[in-house]
Formats: structure tokens, sequence, C-alpha cells
């Protein structure tokens, strides 16, 4: 099955994928990360972490003008997904909320290293230390203070299954 099958219907990327090499002609950051084959096809090895993490970095600066750095240390969501993950939200309070002008608040728990779209106001909260500090940066260098507020979560070090 393709993977725009599973995207959802107002995903940017579901019909119109990244064109990589645009993408590498404008962010030389990015360009070090890609293959081009024999054709010129230019394309990135989604096993390798780096390659993932410039491309998550270069499609938020590009598509969402989003400066972020991002650990390789930790879990490395993809734009693709997290933008999935954005829109069936909004699908739920839309569901909920016909006022579109309400106000929306959320909480992000274990927000990683980002969190925010659609003017949406949250509550990042995250108790691993490096992710905090990455959040914390990524919402002062993205101007976003205003929409999100990062707090520091306790690890009460139990986990759930």
């Amino acid at each position: 099955m393709a993977l725009s099958k599973l995207m959802h219907e107002r995903n940017k990327y579901k019909d119109k994928p990244p064109d990589f090499a645009y993408l590498t002609s404008k962010y030389p950051d990015f360009k070090q990360h890609v293959q081009i084959n024999l054709n010129a096809r230019v394309s990135v090895n989604f096993k390798d972490p780096e390659a993932v993490r410039a491309l998550t970095c270069t499609l938020l600066k590009e598509d969402f003008g989003l400066s972020i750095d991002i650990p390789l240390e930790r879990l490395l969501p993809t734009d693709l997904l997290r933008l999935n993950y954005i829109h069936w939200v909004e699908d739920l309070i839309d569901h909920q909320d016909s006022e579109k002008s309400t106000l929306q608040r959320g909480i992000d728990i274990g927000t990683g290293a980002s969190s925010t779209l659609n003017g949406w106001h949250f509550l990042a909260t995250e108790v691993d230390d490096m992710y905090f500090n990455y959040a914390k940066k990524n919402v002062e260098q993205s101007n976003l203070s205003d929409l999100i507020k990062v707090v520091k979560g306790i690890n009460s070090g139990k986990t759930s299954t």
C-alpha cells in the first residue's frame, strides 16, 4: 500500500511529496544527506537518522517557517506523521465545535522537540531533560513563545504499557 493512502486528506504531502531536488538546491545542510542515482533522481535514506532529521528540519523550515533542532539521541517523528496527527485533532475539534473562531488550547504531553500549528495555544510538557531543553529552544527560535509554554514534567519513575 502506498504511503499516501494512509495520509489525511488535508496532508499537504498526500498527493505532492516533497521535491528533494529543489530542497537540496536551497538547503545545503539537507543536500549532504541525499543520494543521487544515475537517472539524477534524488532520494533520502529513511533508515539513516541524520538524513531523517535533516529532512524534518528542512521541511519545517520550508513549509512552515519553523527553525528547530532535533536531537539524534531520541525519537525522531517525521513531518508526514506529525501533520497527520494535527489534521486528526483538527477533525475532532471541528466535530466538537462548530464555532471556528473559538480559541483552541491543548496539552502536548511528552512534546519532544516540537509542537504547534493553526495558532493553537499549547502547554507542552516534557520529563526528558534533553527534549525539554530542545523544546524550549525551538519555541524561542521560532518565535512561538506567545503560543507555546514548555514546562518540565516530573518523572515518577513509573512506565505505562
